[in-house]
């Protein structure tokens, strides 16, 4: 699979990001998303999802939903075409689901469009370079892979979002206290190097003992959380133009190399890779005039 076939986009504003996967081979490792919802539609293919320990299979057409702090993995043995969208509940706890619906309709208008704002064109026909936007290539291309996505197909994933309900619902579970406390160690630094027999260590447990606990209420072994939260950061750091090896050295990782091959594991591709499949969207960011919705009302299905 060529690294164009994956583009990323992030609304600044809402904490929504859409992702776009074409004709992909990837299998990702258990892992859980800390305070996202992810809500995804099989668009073309069929992949297998395995959520709390219960594996499903998902072909064309078919949405799944993923809760905040729920452990998951997805495996292949054929090409998929995935189109996720990840709500950030912080963001948008306050917000009602059709709120929430219209700021991924139109997310998905700008994804569509984008390369109408990106690209302006003079009236002689020549584009100055200097009015060209970075991510205009990435955008163009992830308009070009959205427009293949049919109205049935987006009324199915904006549906599925209207029956989850109460967002305020999407709460980690009640750890005990010295879990809740290395959780949210790890969440908030990552790049600590911190071995998991110093861990088991400061809460006195034995290292066998600490590791079943710790998994038995996360759902992930403590190297596995740690490992993923240095690889979300350094997602945070690359979309912010730190360069490779300074994001590496800054999540905690003693080498590029082994940071590459676990950025790679998480997310799909590698760093570089990644940083050219990203585009954000900023705040109040707005749609050209004589823009048309391709969709425009949500109808239960």
């Amino acid at each position: 699979m060529t690294t164009n076939n994956i583009c990323y986009l992030y609304s600044a504003e809402t904490g929504i990001e859409l992702i776009f996967c074409k004709d992909s081979t990837i299998s990702y490792p258990l892992h859980n998303h800390v305070s996202v919802l992810t809500i995804g539609i099989i668009l073309d293919g069929s992949l297998v999802l395995t959520v709390n320990k219960e594996t499903k299979g998902y072909k064309q057409n078919e949405t799944f939903v993923i809760f905040p702090y729920v452990p998951h993995s997805i495996s292949t043995h054929n090409n998929y075409t995935l189109l996720s969208l990840c709500i950030d509940k912080n963001v948008i706890k306050n917000v009602d689901v059709n709120t929430i619906q219209k700021h991924i309709q139109l997310l998905l208008m700008q994804a569509l469009n984008m390369e109408k704002v990106n690209n302006p064109v003079a009236s002689n026909g020549i584009v100055d370079s200097r009015d060209i936007h970075p991510i205009s290539t990435h955008t163009q291309l992830l308009g070009s892979l959205l427009a293949e996505i049919n109205q049935y197909q987006i009324l199915q994933l904006l549906n599925c979002l209207s029956k989850i309900g109460d967002f305020s619902n999407c709460q980690p579970k009640n750890h005990t206290p010295y879990i809740h406390d290395l959780k949210s160690q790890l969440e908030l630094h990552p790049e600590c190097k911190l071995t998991v027999e110093e861990m088991a260590q400061n809460v006195f447990l034995s290292k066998y003992h600490f590791i079943r606990s710790f998994k038995a209420e996360v759902g992930l072994t403590p190297h596995q959380f740690q490992i993923q939260n240095r690889i979300r950061k350094a997602q945070r750091l690359i979309r912010e133009a730190n360069t490779i090896t300074k994001v590496a050295l800054t999540t905690g990782f003693c080498d590029q190399s082994h940071f590459i091959k676990q950025f790679k594991k998480y997310v799909g591709l590698p760093p570089l890779a990644y940083k050219a499949s990203f585009g954000i969207v900023p705040q109040n960011k707005s749609i050209p005039s004589g823009t048309h919705m391709f969709f425009s009302e949500f109808k239960e299905i």
